[in-house]
């Protein structure tokens, strides 16, 4: 079976976590790394290659144009900052290479249009990285409520809020939101996604948001979002970097059964029906899963290789920055917007 190589847009954190994925799967190769910075790809590619051994050298461009350009690379990683996702997919599209684009997919529906009718124009395939889908205790909790026993999801709470930027990432693209969109965006796709994997597709959202403790970046950093779905269950997220305690909780509330999960015990808490509430450690939802974002990478290959549809393509992207996008208008103008945008 051929393998795929594969260039890496970005040589930042994320980028270099996911090409060191991509080294683990026997059908597909990082060969290349793309970064503007003065040294950042030379050095990515030194990592990537020592997680990958002996399968190859692995070439450094500051040119995007000059990777992109050569006919052995067949797919690309786009994990470069967040405001040129639209642009780097476009190009990668018109090259002729397929896409995994890490999240958020865009800041705008308009964006995320556009790059879905890019690689639909190219024939190319576009996955999306929504990787919390697949990671413990989510994708765990995902396979608990499809497997029914705990009856129809209608209700849904979840709090993911932290501190503001530090370390390395402070002073930042991150730190402007025509840059990384704010936490809605840059952090909470992840959990707007996981709330649409159990409730399914928004209808309506309305928000509050502003900033509070954070002055040195240009947007929210607590927002409320309330969400009502096409299905008729209600959500509601609240996120941000407004926390000197952060957490990372959630409630979900089923027909016949609910769930409860918290960062802070790592514990899964849920009950069905007239049963006794159970208990299960974070660490054994992980048991049986493959890691997440080693899977979204195995299956975007795959999906190359084979010819198949990618597990989370565009679409969903695209309905995750909806909501995100909807939640500031909504937060804007005091009242509540209907999807689609």
């Amino acid at each position: 079976m051929a393998e795929l190589l594969i260039g890496l847009i970005g040589a930042g954190n994320m980028g270099r976590g996911l090409a060191r994925r991509a080294a683990t799967c026997e059908l597909g190769r990082v060969v290349a790394v793309s970064d503007p910075a003065e040294g950042a790809a030379e050095a990515a590619a030194r990592e990537i290659g020592e997680e990958a051994r002996a399968r190859g050298p692995i070439d450094a461009y500051t040119d995007l144009r000059e990777m992109l350009e050569r006919e052995d690379i067949g797919a690309v990683i786009v994990a470069a900052p967040n405001y040129l996702h639209a642009e780097l997919v476009r190009r990668a599209a018109e090259a002729g290479k397929h896409v995994f684009c890490e999240k958020p997919m865009a800041l705008n529906v308009a964006d995320a249009r556009a790059m879905i009718e890019a690689c639909d124009s190219a024939g190319v395939k576009l996955m999306i990285g929504q990787v919390q889908r697949y990671n413990p205790p989510y994708a765990w909790i995902i396979d608990l409520i499809n497997a029914g026993d705990l009856g129809e999801p209608f209700g849904m709470q979840v709090t993911r809020m932290g501190g503001g930027w530090a370390g390395r990432y402070a002073q930042t693209w991150r730190m402007k939101k025509e840059l990384s969109g704010g936490p809605l965006f840059e952090i909470s796709a992840h959990e707007i996604d996981f709330i649409r994997q159990i409730l399914g597709e928004a209808h309506t959202v309305y928000a509050s948001m502003d900033n509070y403790v954070n002055p040195e970046v240009d947007y929210e950093d607590f927002a409320h979002v309330v969400i009502n779905f096409q299905e008729g269950g209600r959500g509601a997220l609240l996120a941000g970097h407004a926390a000197r305690l952060g957490t990372y909780d959630g409630k979900i509330f089923c027909t016949e059964g609910t769930v409860f999960f918290d960062s802070k015990t790592r514990e899964v808490t849920w009950v069905a029906g007239d049963g006794e509430p159970q208990s299960t450690p974070y660490d054994e939802t992980a048991r049986g899963y493959e890691p997440g974002v080693q899977r979204e990478v195995r299956e975007f290959i795959e999906a190359v290789v084979d010819d198949t549809e990618v597990t989370i393509p565009g679409i969903e992207g695209l309905r995750n920055t909806e909501v995100a996008q909807a939640a500031q208008i909504a937060a804007a103008s005091n009242r509540v917007v209907a999807l689609p945008l």
